[in-house]
């Protein structure tokens, strides 16, 4: 049986010469015509390993890339105006030049965020606090509040549940902590639709609670003693609705 014989070509110098110009290992500065600045690993004349980045728009980063994207980790700052000083913008995990994994994000109002991202959006679990001192624990999905999470506002009140499209939606606990009530209910679209309201254990040591307790209806029924059996809504109807109807009968 004949065997095939492999052909062997030559690789012309064109590609030779071409191959030794392409960028490998480190490389001290790198200009581009847009005026960005990098320094670091190279490989295939790409990107790739440990480096810095210093972009035209005063951006700063140092972590790790790979086919000139940020990849792995790495940490972002931002330039402040009219100074050489730097303010922090990301620093965590990154895939293909988005926020990409566990990371703490900060922003210019002062709030900060640390949890889980996906595709330079926040995703899954996260805190985040606000400026006004506010702050949130729970599920995020597309950058907003989607499933449940404990929601801490600056007054010290409190909405433990569900949320949706960034909205207190479906079943939650809503604490009143400034009254010593805790409100157990039904929201939609950031609405309280159904609730009962009782007091907290703690109420006293609130800071402003109400003076008078709560009253059962079975009590209110004692205090105006009302029939056995009849609810104190029947009470108001049969006292203020029907009389209202006799007179307009006899005026009929």
């Amino acid at each position: 049986m004949p065997f095939l014989n492999q052909k062997h070509y030559a690789v012309p110098r064109s590609r030779v010469l071409e191959n030794m110009t392409k960028r490998n290992g480190f490389r001290h500065v790198i200009f581009n015509a847009l005026g960005d600045k990098y320094s670091g690993e190279w490989k295939n004349d790409k990107k790739a390993g440990k480096g810095v980045t210093i972009t035209r728009n005063g951006e700063l980063y140092e972590g790790d890339m790979e086919n000139n994207y940020r990849h792995g980790f790495g940490v972002l700052a931002q330039n402040i105006p009219s100074t050489n000083a730097y303010r922090l913008f990301y620093r965590g995990y990154w895939k293909n030049g988005k926020m990409h994994g566990h990371g703490l994000r900060i922003y210019s109002d002062g709030s900060f965020y640390i949890g889980e991202f996906r595709n330079g959006k926040r995703q899954e679990h996260g805190q985040q606090r606000y400026p006004d001192g506010a702050f949130f624990d729970g599920e995020f999905k597309n950058d907003v509040k989607e499933g449940l999470g404990i929601f801490v506002r600056a007054d010290g009140n409190r909405y433990e549940g569900e949320w949706h499209n960034d909205l207190k939606h479906g079943k939650g606990l809503f604490f009143h902590l400034g009254s010593g009530k805790l409100q157990d209910g039904v929201w939609s679209n950031d609405f309280c639709v159904c609730s009962q309201i009782s007091e907290l254990d703690y109420k006293q040591s609130c800071v402003a609670p109400t003076p008078c307790a709560i009253p059962p209806i079975r009590d209110r029924a004692k205090q105006l003693s009302l029939p056995e059996g009849l609810d104190p809504y029947e009470d108001m109807i049969i006292n203020n609705v029907e009389p209202v109807i006799g007179k307009s009968m006899e005026m009929g």
